[in-house]
This record gives structure tokens, C-alpha cells and sequence, in this order.
């Protein structure tokens, strides 16, 4: 097994690739409020790539994507993720400073924050699980332990 970082890293993955998928198959039923979910998971995880590698981010916290652009952008940051998770072992305790969206600074560890954007990417896939059964879609399981069972 690799380390717990890598894990998160390829279960957050394997999870928004799962809810792309489900989203492509059922575009048309899928309600808005879930790709307005999506979005945010995709900013998110956007946003905390660029602060990072100390960059202004292309995206703010809510802005809305269609699902393709979701998909690029998922894309982007994943594979900005892997670069970062696999160079881990020197960078975990490193402190990074950084602005919020509402421009406040603060400073937290390196491994803290990517704990913290691939745990939020989990919370968000819950609020769309719950909107898909809401409006009569089967949802998908994207919990950890079916991804470690793949």
C-alpha cells in the first residue's frame, strides 16, 4: 500500500472520474444543482493547486462549468495532485502561506491542506449522491472502500 496521501490522491480520483461517468450516462436527468456541486469540487480543488505552487487561480470557489469543462478541470488538478502527493515525503511539514477568497491569510501545513481537498471532495459527492436519489437517479457508491476493493 502507498502512502496515506497517495491513497486519498487516487481515491479522489477514481471517485470524480466514477461521477463523470455517471453524470455523461444521465445527463438529462441529472438535476443542476448536482454539476453546480461538481463545479465547486472542481474549483476547489483548483484553487488549492494554484495556491500551492504560489499562482492566482483561473477559477473562483462557485463559478458554474459545464460538464466537460468540469472534466478538464478535474483533469488539470488531478494531475497536478499526483505531482505534488508523489514529491510528499519532503513537502508534508512544509507550512504554506496563503489568501482565502475572502483575502484573509493564513498558514497550514502542506499535508493539512491536501488532507483538506481531498476530504472536501468527499463531502461534496455525498450532497450530490443525496440530490441524484432525490430526483429519482440511482447514485453511484463512491466510497473509499470500494475503491480500495477495484
Amino acid at each position: 500500500m502507498s502512502s496515506p496521501l497517495v491513497q486519498l490522491w487516487l481515491y479522489n480520483d477514481w471517485a470524480n472520474n466514477l461521477l463523470i461517468e455517471k453524470m455523461k450516462q444521465e445527463v438529462e436527468k441529472t438535476p443542476p444543482v448536482c454539476l453546480r456541486l461538481f463545479s465547486h469540487i472542481v474549483n476547489a480543488q483548483l484553487i488549492w493547486l494554484y495556491r500551492l505552487n504560489g499562482e492566482k487561480p483561473p477559477v473562483g470557489v462557485w463559478d458554474e462549468h459545464s460538464l466537460s469543462t468540469c472534466e478538464h478541470y478535474h483533469r488539470l488538478a488531478s494531475s497536478g495532485f499526483k505531482a505534488k502527493v508523489l514529491a510528499q515525503e519532503a513537502e508534508i511539514a512544509k507550512t504554506i502561506s496563503y489568501t482565502n477568497t475572502k483575502h484573509e491569510q493564513f498558514q497550514n501545513s502542506f499535508g493539512d491542506i491536501l488532507l483538506h481537498v481531498f476530504n472536501h471532495g468527499t463531502y461534496h459527492r455525498a450532497q450530490i449522491a443525496s440530490e441524484m436519489r432525490r430526483n429519482g437517479l440511482e447514485p453511484i457508491n463512491t466510497d473509499y472502500i470500494s475503491f480500495v476493493r477495484t
